[in-house]
């Protein structure tokens, strides 16, 4: 699988190239046919918009949330994808934008790195209100094996460490074995919890021994529990017997200790299992915890009981209005022991919302003004 997910990069780094190639030429030659030339390729690649301003710079804003020129994201992670950003929006403000590429040399911007166009395509579309820089980018390449998440002016440094954790954690497991959309979705919702969590200051203070307290107001607050189970003193518990801080092992090492079903739900990121190992005494202590960046996407199962059951398609039956709910049936499958049912979910009622989600034919490339100066994390695979 990573062979033929090499490969693939392979052939859409170098169809990008060529495109750019073709298209520099035909804009030397005859302006108005740059365009003609480089959309039989964009086609096959079946990434038009971008392929289509591989001279033109940094690629245009087509969409407010979700801009999918590579075309890798599964039409339901889109959906929820979207869902969760505009929600984001419209509760604290924050302007996240998902972008994924074939390649960011296909651009010819010059930029000497994967960091520099991120940063650099963040300040292009000015993401995240002007006054409080609080926009955030999530740049996916494909060709570039490379993920980025950047943050605006706004952020503390602080957020670089809670953004590398997320890559490191939720993303590339997935981009190595070439699932790049279960990788952004994951990462893109553990991220969003991330940055409306308690700030990395507040959490990092909080003293291990008050951990019921603090978890109860943390968690009637929002999700502050998030950040609290990522404190390191906390997931690396000092041995019974040798009080010796342990250890975390390897996933692999690691699924050695967990039961079928908490494998499943390991590799499906629903639950944040820790198997952690003395290095004197080799004593093994196991800890589970809710993941609530992917709450949204799997269930208990009320057959295996692991958190595995998912929905696998939602036909509405009474569409929501301004004024009430809606209802809809959910089909749902539980990827560990393969249960399959049925049941009755109510949609929420419409929104207005007050921000515009309409764009030109050209693409809109304006965000609220915010700019970035290099904070973030990458990840390569």
């Amino acid at each position: 699988m990573k062979l033929l997910g090499s490969r693939r990069s392979a052939r859409v780094y170098l169809y990008g190239s060529v495109a750019a190639v073709l298209g520099t030429l035909a804009l030397a030659l005859s302006p108005g046919k740059a365009t003609t030339l480089g959309h039989p390729l964009a086609t096959a690649l079946g990434t038009n918009s971008a392929l289509a301003q591989a001279t033109a710079g940094y690629p245009q804003r087509l969409d407010p949330t979700i801009n999918d020129y590579s075309g890798i994201l599964l039409p339901a992670d889109k959906a929820r994808l979207r869902e969760s950003l505009e929600q984001l929006r419209a509760a604290t403000g924050i302007e996240a934008v998902v972008v994924t590429v074939p390649s960011t040399g296909m651009y010819g911007t010059g930029d000497r790195s994967f960091e520099v166009f991120a940063t650099s395509l963040f300040n292009t579309w000015g993401l995240g209100d002007a006054q409080r820089d609080d926009g955030v980018l999530v740049l996916f390449s494909e060709g570039d094996r490379a993920v980025r998440i950047e943050l605006g002016r706004g952020y503390s440094r602080a957020y670089d460490a809670r953004m590398q954790l997320v890559i490191d954690e939720y993303m590339l497991p997935r981009f190595r074995e070439s699932e790049y959309s279960a990788g952004l979705y994951n990462g893109t919702q553990a991220t969003i919890q991330q940055l409306t969590g308690p700030p990395p200051s507040t959490v990092e203070n909080l003293p291990t021994q008050g951990l019921a307290i603090g978890a109860g107001a943390l968690f009637l607050g929002g999700i502050g529990l998030f950040g609290l189970l990522k404190r390191r003193d906390f997931l690396r518990p000092k041995c019974s017997s040798c009080d010796v801080r342990m250890q975390p092992l390897p996933p692999e090492s690691a699924k050695a200790h967990l039961s079928a079903g908490q494998c499943t739900e390991l590799q499906l990121g629903s639950v944040r299992h820790n198997v952690l190992e003395c290095p004197q005494c080799r004593q093994i202590v196991k800890r589970q915890f809710p993941n609530f960046g992917l709450g949204q996407k799997y269930g208990a199962c009320p057959i295996c009981h692991f958190k595995t059951l998912e929905t696998v398609k939602q036909t509405t039956v009474v569409s929501p209005t301004y004024s009430s709910s809606g209802e809809a049936i959910a089909e749902r499958c539980c990827r560990h022991c393969n249960h399959t049912d049925e049941t009755t979910v109510h949609l929420p009622r419409l929104e207005r919302s007050s921000s515009s989600h309409s764009s030109s034919s050209g693409g809109s490339s304006s965000g609220g003004g915010g700019s970035s100066s290099g904070g973030g994390a990458s990840g390569r695979w």
